[in-house]
């Protein structure tokens, strides 16, 4: 392996030296793990078993599947070396090609991504913000897939005076070539770290910051604190600032008396309906896209019912191991399990008299529904290992992004359950729906803003406030608030302006509104002609298949796109999948909208 560095996810720390070698890595992706590799101008031959410098144990690599290096002009590229399943990039079958940022390949069902770090405020090593949000993003994705955790870690100087040429070089020191970092302001990083659980983000975090009282660390991990790039954001910064641990802090109005907040109909419905089922106790469904304020409302309904002395307990489903789900919720005796030294109550035990939140309820697997809705129509629980009724006194809210109804349709969801649940459902409106609360909602943020981060910044300009209002929200709120705090941070007079706002949004300032004239339909491209192809019928059945899988979701992603006249915004809605899912199967199979006529 002349002129390459390989290091396993699942065994390396974040140990210091990594920033001596080069600033660009390869990660390869699988079922077990993840391995990193700095590749150099001799070829690497990627294959299941030795004599291949990397070795994958997964079935679908050939023992010599493709070879990585860098070509004389500094690119990265691979070929494949006849393998059976074939090399890919971006979901187009290619048997050579070159590997850019945000790129693609897969390897049979290995996925191979390249990682380049570069230069930025005269720091060696740094991205760009919008860069490291699209890249985090992808990290994301491939975390869901391959069930693994990432962490972000913000850093950031106590007070000013302390830029980052001063203090982000030792930060670098400690990184690995898969580590991502970036500027979030003159005086504060963001870190993406694959394959890293909250304990050694904390680690790194403190390390970085003892000796050092200048700085302050919060971080934040996928999936406990968040599944989405701006629930992540929060929580980190959240932390930062020695706030409570929560996605949805600070999300929404306090009350709907604060009519400079709630100021759409339909957020004044939906506050009147919280003051309404509030003190009764009908369970409650929480309906809304990711960012909308389900903690809020939460919060709410419990500080407006009778059980508002009574604790408040929330918990993310889609957190909890399938096969700890129970002892989360029920509890366990002392002895139920290796390692369960002592009894614990488990969440229902905790929310006694009180409120229990189940945030991201349509994760849940089929037997902890079956648990739970047995717990729900008895209002009794056995703890794992017991052998005895133990009663409780619950007021259950749901909340969930996903169709339940479609679900159940589906069999992945129990109606019983579904029915039991639902006893109210209050459906919050996505923000772009009630673009009359993103001023308020942007000042509010704003002052927010300047109190936790000493500034005194006094308003949004019209231009900046116009590309807010102008913007289709995917992170609804919380993308919102995150905007805002950093255009706070980054402002370089006392109002905000346009060149404090991301790229993406930018771009906005003086574009015309979305919703009122959306994208033109796209045309196919020749990756979707390809995907959309017949499939050849002389293939092995694996690759027809997954060919086939690749044609039908194209299919329905143009369909989408076309019924939508080229809004990716509403194609998601209409296919159920986040927009930035959506953007990320896009660019994976080559589906881009039609240029704008001359």
């Amino acid at each position: 392996m002349s002129g390459t560095k390989e290091t396993t996810l699942r065994d390396s720390g974040l140990g210091p030296g990594s920033r001596r070698e080069p600033r660009v890595s390869l990660v390869f992706y699988f079922r077990e793990g993840a391995k990193i590799v700095v590749p150099g101008t001799e070829p690497l031959v990627v294959g299941r078993t030795w004599p291949a410098d990397i070795v994958v144990d997964d079935p679908s690599v050939s023992r010599a599947h493709a070879k990585f290096f860098v070509a004389p002009d500094g690119g990265v590229v691979f070929e494949d070396l006849g393998s059976t399943n074939g090399t890919r990039l971006n979901g187009v079958a290619a048997p050579r090609g070159r590997i850019a940022p945000g790129d693609e390949v897969r390897v049979g069902d290995v996925s191979v991504a390249l990682h380049v770090l570069s230069t930025v405020a005269g720091v060696q090593g740094l991205l760009g913000y919008d860069l490291f949000l699209r890249l985090l993003d992808d990290e994301l994705v491939r975390a869901r897939t391959f069930a693994r955790p990432v962490s972000l870690l913000m850093i950031s100087a106590r007070a000013p005076g302390h830029p980052l040429r001063t203090w982000a070089p030792a930060l670098l020191d400690e990184l690995r070539p898969v580590d991502r970092a970036a500027v979030y302001a003159a005086d504060a990083v963001l870190v993406a770290l694959p394959e890293t659980a909250l304990t050694g983000a904390e680690a790194l975090g403190a390390a970085m910051v003892t000796g050092n009282a200048a700085l302050r660390f919060g971080a934040a991990t996928f999936p406990d604190d968040g599944t989405t790039v701006d629930e992540l954001l929060d929580v980190a910064r959240s932390a930062m600032l020695g706030r409570a641990r929560g996605r949805d802090q600070g999300t929404a109005a306090p009350s709907p008396g604060n009519a400079g907040v709630v100021a759409s109909p339909k957020m004044r419905a939906v506050w009147d309906m919280i003051d309404r089922v509030a003190p009764s106790i009908l369970p409650i469904l929480v309906q809304g896209e990711t960012g909308t304020g389900k903690e809020v409302v939460t919060r709410a309904l419990h500080a407006r019912s009778h059980r508002k002395d009574g604790p408040l307990r929330s918990v993310n489903c889609a957190a909890i191991p399938p096969n700890l789900v129970e002892s989360v919720l029920f509890g366990h005796e002392k002895g139920a399990f290796t390692g369960a030294d002592r009894t614990t109550k488990g969440l229902f035990e905790q929310a006694h008299g009180g409120t229990l939140m189940l945030d991201e309820i349509g994760e849940l697997p089929a037997a902890a529904q079956a648990a739970l809705l047995r717990v729900l129509e008895t209002k009794q629980l056995v703890r794992v290992g017991g052998d005895r009724d133990v009663s409780v006194d619950v007021r259950v809210v749901a909340a969930t992004h996903r169709d339940l109804e479609k679900m159940c349709a589906d069999n992945t969801f129990r109606w019983d359950l579904y029915y039991r649940l639902h006893g109210v459902t209050i459906a919050l409106p996505a923000l772009r729906d009630r673009t009359e609360e993103i001023r308020p909602l942007a000042e509010s943020f704003l002052r927010d803003a300047c109190r936790d981060n000493a500034r005194a910044v006094r308003g949004i300009d019209e231009v900046a406030m116009g590309a807010l209002v102008r913007w289709h929200w995917p992170g609804n709120v919380r993308e919102l608030k995150n905007v805002v705090e950093r255009a706070v941070v980054i402002a370089r007079t006392e109002i905000v302006t346009a060149e404090d706002l991301p790229e993406r949004l930018r771009a906005a300032a003086g574009a015309p509104d979305p919703r009122a004239a959306p994208a033109a339909a796209v045309a196919p491209s020749p990756a979707e002609v390809t995907a959309t192809a017949p499939v050849d019928p002389s293939l092995d059945y694996k690759e027809r298949l997954r060919l086939e899988m690749q044609r039908y979701e194209t299919n329905m992603i143009v369909d989408a796109l076309a019924r939508a006249n080229g809004s990716v915004t509403a194609a998601a809605q209409a296919l159920k999948i986040p927009v930035r899912t959506l953007t990320h199967k896009m660019q994976a199979f080559g589906i881009k909208k039609k240029a704008d006529p001359a």
